[in-house]
């Protein structure tokens, strides 16, 4: 059995148990990384789906997130009849600190410590993966993507029962958040991803190779939102994404879920309130086109160039220097998170219908100035 602590010393735990068949020697080629708490409704379903899909020589980091139901008893009593190794650590958190992003970075810093060669794949304790996943996401590997993000459908018997969406509401978020991404696709066509695709990551259905888990330093822990913050520190190592239709799950959609910030919380607003909050991602048309006007100009400009385009996006000098000291697209980052221009206000519902008429234009404006781009190339 393994010793985990070396994992722990930088985690709020009050107390852990481990148990399972799992060491750090494994060649295990395939590793499940779970978060779960409280899931002693969709557990077993859980664990029998990836019993049906995983392969002998794969394995299962399962991390009990401070449970108090049965969920821990029901998953040994699975596991235990497993012939593939497998390893569940049960954790009680110090008061007022645990979260899913931090069991989920434990699963994945135990299951990355097995091997170079390892693939680490996201999945949570409520959801089923679906036949043809692994072989979907070994044939993406095989392509040499570093991290390879799956769709995530709902549970059928679980969305029979929610009460509906406005489909008018729907609508309006869709179609803003195609259009957003589609303006960035023409302006940075993506090689790895050829529009349409569905250009979402989630903690419930994304893998990626242990050694660039390795490379970007681990699982971000957040409050919520963990595994867009992991995405961002893969682009800023220049690591391969691929946003891939082959590896599917269904996850649970309940209206109140375990954590906050997260999936059930977006599907209780969209359903309970007149003018919910949208994606964070989400922005006015004259922002988005400022973002990605001034990180076009950042990727081609000289360091002198760059210095005049930091200072116009209000960044303080000692901002300034750093930026110019990094990587391009790790530069580009810290001027995200720092320009004072650049900083994202969340919209709501109402705001969105306010701002669709100017993101169709732009739309539109795009794809013309990209069209007559494609013609003055012609010989």
């Amino acid at each position: 059995m393994p010793s985990v602590n070396r994992f722990l010393h930088k985690l709020p735990v009050s107390s852990c148990s481990v148990s399972g068949t799992m060491d750090f020697d494994s060649d295990a080629k395939f590793i499940a990384c779970i978060p779960v708490r409280d899931e002693q409704a969709h557990i077993s379903l859980c664990l029998e789906a990836l019993d049906g899909e995983l392969e002998g020589c794969d394995a299962v980091v399962l991390v009990a997130n401070g449970c108090r139901d049965r969920t821990v008893d029901i998953a040994i009593q699975r596991l235990t009849l497993w012939k593939r190794r497998w390893l569940l650590i049960d954790c009680t958190w110090k008061p007022g600190t645990g979260s899913a992003s931090l069991a989920r970075r434990l699963a994945m810093d135990v299951a990355g410590h097995c091997g170079a060669s390892s693939l680490l794949f996201s999945v949570d304790g409520d959801t089923i993966v679906q036949p043809g996943l692994r072989n979907a996401y070994m044939q993406e590997f095989d392509r040499g993507y570093d991290l390879v993000c799956g769709r995530i459908g709902f549970i059928a018997s679980e969305t029979a029962g929610l009460p509906e969406a406005d489909p008018a509401h729907e609508a309006v978020i869709r179609e803003y958040r195609e259009m957003s991404r589609f303006i960035e696709a023409l302006i940075f066509p993506d090689e790895n991803n050829p529009w349409p695709h569905h250009g979402n990551i989630g903690g419930a259905n994304f893998a990626l190779r242990a050694d660039a888990y390795q490379r970007i330093g681990g699982l971000p822990t957040p409050p919520s939102g963990e595994d867009r913050a992991l995405r961002r520190l893969c682009q800023a190592h220049d690591l391969r994404i691929r946003y891939s239709d082959g590896p599917r799950v269904e996850t649970s959609c309940r209206l109140f879920g375990r954590a906050s910030g997260g999936l059930s919380d977006e599907l209780r607003r969209n359903r309970t309130e007149t003018d919910p909050v949208v994606d964070e991602l989400l922005e006015p048309p004259e922002q988005l086109l400022l973002r990605l006007r001034s990180r076009l100009q950042f990727r081609s400009a000289s360091d002198a160039q760059k210095g005049d385009l930091l200072k116009a996006l209000i960044l303080p000098q000692a901002a300034v220097e750093t930026v110019l000291a990094l990587p391009s697209s790790a530069g580009w980052q810290m001027v995200e998170d720092t320009s004072a221009m650049l900083q994202r206000t969340r919209m709501r519902l109402s705001d969105l219908v306010e701002h669709l008429p100017g993101l169709r234009q732009m739309l539109s404006a795009v794809e013309e100035a990209q069209s007559e781009n494609r013609e003055s190339l012609r010989p």
